[in-house]
C-alpha cells in the first residue's frame, strides 16, 4: 500500500509506527517545537477508491484523546453526511476501526443526527436539494432544513435593463458612457432566459439569484415578508458592470411608469464608466454628488483617485510605487481634470527608487526618488522595505530578548535579512505637520520580534514579542511614553499554551507592580471554552464564567442568567426555543429569539424577545421582566418599521418612569431624500433618547456626510480627505479668557493618514461663570490620556486603570456591549463598577452612559465596545460615527459598493440583535511590469481576524496567523496562461475591519448568502456576492480537522472562485479532486489552476492611496 507523509517545511520527519500497514493514508504535521514532541497532526485515511473515509485529529483534545470524524458514501459514492467529530482515546495516528458511520457521533452528542445530512438530486448534476444540520431542530423532517431550487425564468419575473454605450474620445478622455433604460415591449426577459436559482434558509426565506448565460448575475431577490427587494445589476454591451439598481431605486422607476430618469440614477443608484483597457475610471455613488475619478500608469495601478470633495477642491490623492509595485509614498496634489491627467501618464510606469539622499517635505527627507508629479502639495505617508531609511530613530540590535535581529545585510545575518518585508511606515497627521513613525523589526524566520513606534508627540510605544518555536508569543514587552519627557510605563504579557497551542493562562503586569492572572481558560474535549477565571489567582479568581453551547456550537449560556450563583452577571441566548413563544417565532438560521440576562446588583432577571422581517431586520425587541408582578411591562420597548433599503422609518422607543411604568421616549418620524436622512421628527414630547428639539433640517456635503444637525446642537461639522470629522462647532457659547472671536462650544479632532484618532479637544464652559474649559483626550498606540494624565490601557479582559491602579474587568454580551464592569476591592473580592442595559440599536437604558458611581469614569467605552463621544452622542467606529439614538451612521459607507443592496446609511444592516458592525480595509492588488512585457500583480489585505473559536484565542493565534499567510502565498501565487505572475504580498491582520474571517466552532448563519458552498456545509461560509465585488465576511471551522487551508478555501471563495461541484463553475472539469476549492479538508491538494489565479486578478481592485 501507498503511503504519503506531508511534513511541514523547515521541519524535519519523524519515523512513526503506529500507522495501519494496510491502510492508504496522508500524514500531515506541523511542529509546535523544535524536537516536534508538541505538534498538530492529522492523518486521513482513504479506502480502495482513494476516497477519504475517516481524519484523525492526533491527541488534539486537551486531555490527549484523538478528534476522529468517520466519512460516509451513499451507493452513488456520494458524502450525503458530514458527520461531527468525536473525542476517542488515542491510538497514536492509527486508524479507530470502530468509529464507520455516525453512530459514535450521535452518542457522543445525544443527537440522533450528529451531521449535516444533504438530499442529492438523482441525477448526474448531483445538486443538492436541502441541507439538515446537526441536531433534533433541524433534521431532514423537521421542516427546518436549507433549501436549494435550480429553474429558469419566468416571462414577466425579471426586469430587463438595457444599456446604449458610447465612448468619448474627445481629446485623451477615453471612456465609456452608458445610459440605461427598460427594454422595449413586456420590459421583461423572454421566460426561459435566465438561470434561477433560489436558497431558502431554515426560517423559510428565500434568496433568488438570477444569472444570464455568461454567468453574471442580473437579479437578486430577497422579501421582507411583504414585498419584493430587488437588487438589479446591469451591464453594457462590452460585459462591463455598468449600474447597481438597488430596491428603493426598482421603487421610484415602478412609480415612474418604468422610466429611468436621471435623477433616480444619481440619487439611488451606482454607476461605472471604464476606458479602452476595461479599467473603471469613473464611478458614482449612491449617495454622492458628483463622479469620482481614477487616473493609472501604464502598469494600470492607480496613481491618481478623487472624491467628490476633493474634486471640489481641485485635489488628487497621489500614490507612487517602488519597482515592485508596493507603496513607496502617497500625497495631495492639485491637478486639472482626470483626461489631462490621464494624458500625461499613458505610457509611463510611476516607479520611485530608494535613495540615500532623498528629498524634503512636510518636515521629513523621503528616502526615494522623486520622479513626477514632484510638485504635490502634501505628503502624507512614506513606506519602506527591504532596508531601514537614514533617519531610522533605533536600528535592528543584535538581539531582542534573546533572539537574533536581522537587516538587510545576509552576511551578516547567516543569509537571512529584511528582503521582502515591511521595515518602516512613516505617517502624517492630516491636521499638522507631525509624523508617527513605526519599524518594524524581525528573527532569521521573518518572524516578527518588535514594533517601535515613536508617536506625533515625542514620545513611543515599543513592543517586543518572545516567539515560541511555531511563531506564537510568549512573552511580550510594551514600553511606552506619551512625550520624551514622560515617565516611561512597562507593561510584561506572559503567555501559557497547552500542546495545541490553545491559550491556557495570560499573565498581565505593569511596571514593578504584582503580576496579574488575567485569565485561565478551559476547554472540553471539542476544543470549546468552557469556563474563564478571570483575575486575582488561580485558586481565587474575581469571576468564574461558564460558557454553555448546543449542538451547532452556538452559544446559549454565559453563567446562568435565573441563578447567578455567585456570578456578577449572566445572560441567555434562545434560538429556536423561546419561553415567550406567543411574543417571539422560534428561528432556526441562527438568529436570536430571546435573550434573558441579569446582573448582580439588582436583581432584576430581564428578558428581550425579537421579532424579524424577511431580511434579518429588527422590527421589534419586546422587553419583559418574568419574574416581575408584571412581567411583560414593555418598559423598554424598541420598534421599527423599513423602507425597502432598510432605511428607518419610524422609531418608537419606551423608558422606565418612577412610579408610573413604560412611557414613549421617542415616537420618531424619519424624512429622507434619496437615503440621506433630512429631518427626524419626534412627538413623544420626552428629552430622553433623541432630543425633544426636533424636526430640524439635517444637511450634507457632496460626499454624503452629515454637516450639520441642529436637532443635537451641531451647527457645524467639518471633515478631512478621509470623511472623518474633525470640528464638530455647537449652538452654545463659553466665556474665554482673553480675547476670542468664535466662543462657540466646539470640539476638534486630530488623525493621521492611515485613519487613526489621535487626539480630542474639547472646549466649553463651565461654572457659574461659563469660563472657558478645555478638554484634550490623547490615543497612542491604546494608551488614552484625559488633560496629560494617563488614563487607561486595554487588556484582554478589561482594561488597567493608571489612576486608581486597578484592573478593571469586563463582561461583555454576543455583539460585544459591555455590560458590567467590576475590580478586586480592598477585601479582595469582585465588587462591581458599573452595570449598563442597552436597547437592541445600542443605546443605554435610559437615554445615556452613566458613569456617575464608577471608579473609572474617564472610561466611556460602551455599545460593541466603541468609545461613546458624550458631547456629541456618537459612538466612534473607526471610519464612521454612529447616533444609537437614531440608529444609523451619518456617512457613507466606505464599502457602500459591497452592500449596494441596502442603504449606506444603516447600521450593521439593522440586524443588531446578532450582528457587529464591521469597518476597515479589504484586498488590493498592485501591478509590476516585468522586461519581458509581462506583469506581475501582488496581492494585499488587511484582515480582521475574528475569534468566535475556542480553540484559538486571540493571544494565540501567531502560529495560525503564519501558517495561514503561508498556506494563501501556495495557493492564490503561480503564473496565469498569459505568463503574468501573481503573489502575495503584505498580510496585515487588524482587530478591525470589514474584510472579515471568524473563526468559530461551528458555522452560524449570520446573513442571507448568494454563494453557499452550493449548498455544502463544508466547514466554511462565505457571505455576499461575488463576481466583480468581494465578499467581505467569512466563517471557518476551527477543530481537530482545522488547517490554514480552510480558511484559504474560503478565501478563495470571497475572491470569486467556486466549487468544484458548482454548475457555475466555468472550470469544473478542470478542478477536479487536486485544487484548492474541492474540499480543503482531505488534505489533498491546496493549489489553484491559471483560469482561477485570472479570476483572482479581475475581482481584486487596484491599490490606492488611504
Amino acid at each position: 500500500m501507498k503511503k504519503i507523509k506531508i511534513l511541514g517545511l523547515l521541519f524535519t520527519a519523524m519515523t512513526t509506527y503506529a500507522q495501519s500497514t494496510t491502510e492508504n493514508y496522508i500524514q500531515s504535521k506541523t511542529c509546535l517545537s523544535g524536537d516536534c514532541t508538541k505538534k498538530t497532526e492529522t492523518v486521513t485515511y482513504f479506502d480502495g477508491l482513494g476516497r477519504p473515509k475517516q481524519i484523525v485529529s492526533v491527541k488534539a483534545t486537551t486531555t490527549g484523546k484523538d478528534l476522529v470524524t468517520p466519512i460516509t458514501y451513499d451507493a452513488f459514492g456520494r458524502q450525503a453526511k458530514e458527520i461531527l467529530p468525536v473525542p476517542a482515546n488515542t491510538l497514536n495516528s492509527a486508524i479507530h476501526t470502530g468509529i464507520v458511520n455516525e453512530s459514535t457521533a450521535n452518542s457522543y452528542y445525544g443527537a440522533a443526527n450528529a451531521y449535516t445530512e444533504k438530499e442529492i438530486e438523482n441525477s448526474p448534476l448531483d445538486r443538492i436539494k436541502q441541507v439538515a444540520q446537526p441536531g433534533d431542530p433541524w433534521k431532514m423532517s423537521s421542516g427546518h432544513t436549507q433549501k436549494f431550487k435550480y429553474e429558469v425564468n419566468l416571462g414577466t419575473e425579471v426586469k430587463k435593463f438595457i444599456t446604449n454605450t458610447t465612448t468619448n474620445t474627445v481629446g485623451t478622455d477615453n471612456k465609456t458612457i452608458s445610459s440605461v433604460s427598460i427594454a422595449s415591449g413586456s420590459g421583461f426577459y423572454d421566460a426561459g432566459i435566465l438561470y434561477k436559482n433560489t436558497v431558502t434558509d431554515e426560517d423559510g426565506t428565500p434568496v433568488i439569484q438570477f444569472q444570464n448565460g455568461r454567468g453574471e448575475t442580473v437579479l437578486v431577490r430577497r422579501t421582507d415578508g411583504a414585498q419584493n427587494i430587488d437588487t438589479y445589476y446591469v451591464y453594457n454591451e462590452y460585459g462591463q458592470k455598468a449600474f447597481v439598481i438597488p430596491a428603493l431605486a426598482v421603487k421610484k422607476i415602478e412609480q415612474n411608469n418604468n422610466v429611468v430618469t436621471t435623477d433616480i440614477l444619481n440619487t439611488y443608484c451606482y454607476q461605472y464608466r471604464y476606458d479602452g483597457l476595461d479599467r473603471q475610471v469613473e464611478k458614482r455613488l449612491s449617495g454622492r454628488d458628483d463622479w469620482e475619478s481614477v487616473v493609472y500608469d501604464a502598469a494600470d495601478r492607480p496613481v491618481l483617485t478623487q472624491d467628490v470633495n476633493l474634486k471640489n477642491k481641485g485635489q488628487w490623492l497621489l500614490t507612487k510605487y517602488d519597482a515592485f509595485g508596493r507603496v513607496a509614498y502617497t500625497g495631495l496634489i492639485t491637478g486639472g481634470s482626470r483626461a489631462d491627467l490621464q494624458g500625461q501618464i499613458n505610457n509611463l510606469v510611476i516607479s520611485e527608487t530608494p535613495t540615500a539622499v532623498g528629498f524634503s517635505k512636510n518636515g521629513i527627507v523621503v528616502y526615494y526618488t522623486n520622479t513626477l508629479f514632484t510638485n504635490f502639495q502634501t505628503l502624507l505617508s512614506v513606506n519602506y522595505y527591504d532596508s531601514y531609511p537614514r533617519d531610522t530613530k533605533e536600528f535592528p540590535p543584535a538581539k531582542i530578548l534573546d533572539q537574533y535581529v536581522v537587516n538587510e545585510d545576509k552576511a551578516l545575518n547567516g543569509g537571512a535579512n529584511t528582503q521582502g518585508l515591511p521595515t518602516a511606515s512613516y505617517i502624517k497627521n492630516i491636521e499638522d505637520d507631525n509624523w508617527t513613525k513605526t519599524y518594524f523589526y524581525y528573527n532569521t524566520k521573518g518572524g516578527k520580534v518588535a514594533e517601535k513606534t515613536w508617536n506625533h508627540l515625542g514620545g513611543y510605544t515599543k513592543k517586543e514579542f518572545k516567539l515560541d518555536f511555531a511563531g506564537a508569543v510568549d512573552e511580550s514587552y510594551t514600553y511606552h511614553k506619551k512625550g520624551n519627557a514622560d515617565a516611561e510605563v512597562v507593561i510584561k504579557e506572559r503567555f501559557v499554551y497547552d500542546d495545541q497551542k490553545r491559550l491556557l493562562k495570560l499573565y498581565h503586569k505593569v511596571n514593578s507592580l504584582t503580576e496579574e492572572l488575567l485569565v485561565e481558560n478551559t476547554y472540553n474535549d471539542l476544543g470549546q471554552l468552557t469556563n474563564k477565571k478571570i483575575g486575582n489567582t488561580t485558586g481565587s479568581p474575581l469571576q468564574s464564567i461558564d460558557q454553555t453551547y448546543n449542538i451547532r456550537g452556538w452559544i446559549t449560556k454565559v453563567n446562568d442568567p435565573a441563578n447567578l450563583n455567585g456570578k456578577l452577571f449572566a445572560y441567555e441566548l434562545k434560538y429556536h426555543n423561546p419561553v415567550y413563544s406567543t411574543v417571539s417565532t422560534g428561528k432556526y438560521n441562527g438568529n436570536i429569539a430571546e435573550i434573558d440576562w441579569q446582573a448582580a446588583d439588582g436583581g432584576t432577571f430581564r428578558r428581550y424577545n425579537y421579532q424579524y422581517d424577511g431580511l434579518d431586520r429588527l422590527k421589534n425587541g419586546i422587553y419583559s421582566e418574568p419574574n416581575a408582578t408584571v412581567p411583560q411591562n414593555n418598559y423598554y420597548n424598541e420598534v421599527l418599521t423599513y423602507d425597502v433599503n432598510g432605511n428607518i422609518q419610524t422609531l418608537k422607543r419606551n423608558r422606565l418612569l418612577s412610579n408610573v411604568g413604560a412611557v414613549v421616549m421617542d415616537d420618531l418620524g424619519y424624512s429622507y431624500t434619496g437615503n440621506r436622512l433630512t429631518k427626524v421628527n419626534d412627538t413623544s414630547g420626552n428629552y430622553g433618547g433623541y432630543p425633544d428639539n426636533s424636526g430640524n433640517t439635517i444637511s450634507y456635503d457632496n460626499n454624503g456626510n452629515m454637516i450639520s444637525h441642529i436637532d443635537r446642537g451641531m451647527l457645524q461639522i467639518d471633515y478631512n480627505y478621509l470623511n472623518l470629522p474633525n470640528y464638530v462647532k455647537f449652538d452654545q457659547n463659553y466665556v474665554p479668557h482673553d480675547l476670542e472671536v468664535n466662543t462657540y462650544v466646539n470640539t476638534k479632532y486630530l488623525y493621521n493618514a492611515a485613519g487613526e484618532k489621535l487626539r480630542k479637544i474639547y472646549t466649553y464652559g463651565t461654572g457659574r461663570m461659563n469660563l472657558k474649559t478645555v478638554e484634550t483626550t490623547d490615543y497612542l498606540d491604546g494608551f488614552q490620556y484625559l488633560n496629560d494624565v494617563l488614563s487607561f490601557v486595554p487588556t484582554s479582559e478589561g482594561y488597567y486603570d493608571f489612576v486608581q491602579n486597578k484592573y478593571i474587568y469586563n463582561y461583555t454580551d454576543q455583539v460585544g456591549n459591555i455590560r458590567l464592569a467590576y475590580y478586586k476591592d480592598a477585601s479582595g473580592n469582585a465588587k462591581i463598577d458599573r452595570t449598563t442595559n442597552y436597547y437592541p440599536f445600542g443605546l443605554e437604558f435610559g437615554g445615556e452612559l452613566s458613569t456617575a458611581n464608577s471608579i473609572s469614569p474617564n472610561y466611556k467605552y460602551s455599545s460593541q465596545g466603541q468609545e461613546k463621544q458624550t458631547e456629541t452622542g456618537w459612538s466612534s467606529y473607526r471610519w464612521r460615527n454612529y447616533d444609537a439614538a437614531m440608529g444609523r451612521f451619518f456617512n457613507v459607507d466606505p464599502l457602500s459598493e459591497k452592500y449596494a443592496y441596502q442603504s449606506h446609511y444603516n447600521f450593521a444592516e439593522n440586524r443588531v440583535v446578532d450582528g457587529r458592525e464591521l469597518e476597515g480595509l479589504e484586498w488590493v492588488k498592485s501591478t509590476t511590469l516585468n522586461d519581458n512585457g509581462t506583469k506581475t500583480y501582488t496581492l494585499n489585505a488587511t484582515i480582521n481576524l475574528v475569534n468566535r473559536s475556542q480553540n484559538l484565542t486571540p493571544e494565540g493565534l501567531e502560529a495560525f496567523k503564519t501558517n495561514f499567510v503561508s498556506q494563501m502565498k501556495e495557493s492564490f501565487g503561480g503564473t496565469m496562461n498569459n505568463g503574468d505572475k501573481i503573489k502575495v504580498g503584505n498580510i496585515n491582520f487588524t482587530d478591525k475591519g470589514t474584510y472579515t474571517i471568524a473563526l468559530t466552532d461551528q458555522i452560524s448563519t449570520e446573513q442571507s448568502t448568494t454563494e453557499l458552498d452550493n449548498g455544502s456545509e463544508i466547514k466554511g461560509y462565505t457571505f455576499g456576492e461575488n463576481g466583480n465585488s468581494q465578499v467581505n465576511y467569512m466563517e471557518t471551522v476551527v477543530s481537530g480537522k482545522m488547517t490554514p487551508a480552510y480558511a484559504t478555501h474560503e478565501v478563495g471563495h470571497s475572491l470569486g472562485l467556486k466549487h468544484q461541484s458548482d454548475d457555475s463553475n466555468k472550470v469544473k472539469d478542470q478542478v477536479k479532486t487536486d485544487n484548492l476549492m474541492f474540499a480543503p479538508q482531505f488534505e489533498i491538494s491546496k493549489k489553484t489552476i491559471p483560469e482561477q489565479k485570472q479570476t483572482i486578478i479581475k475581482n481584486i481592485p487596484d491599490e490606492k492611496a488611504k
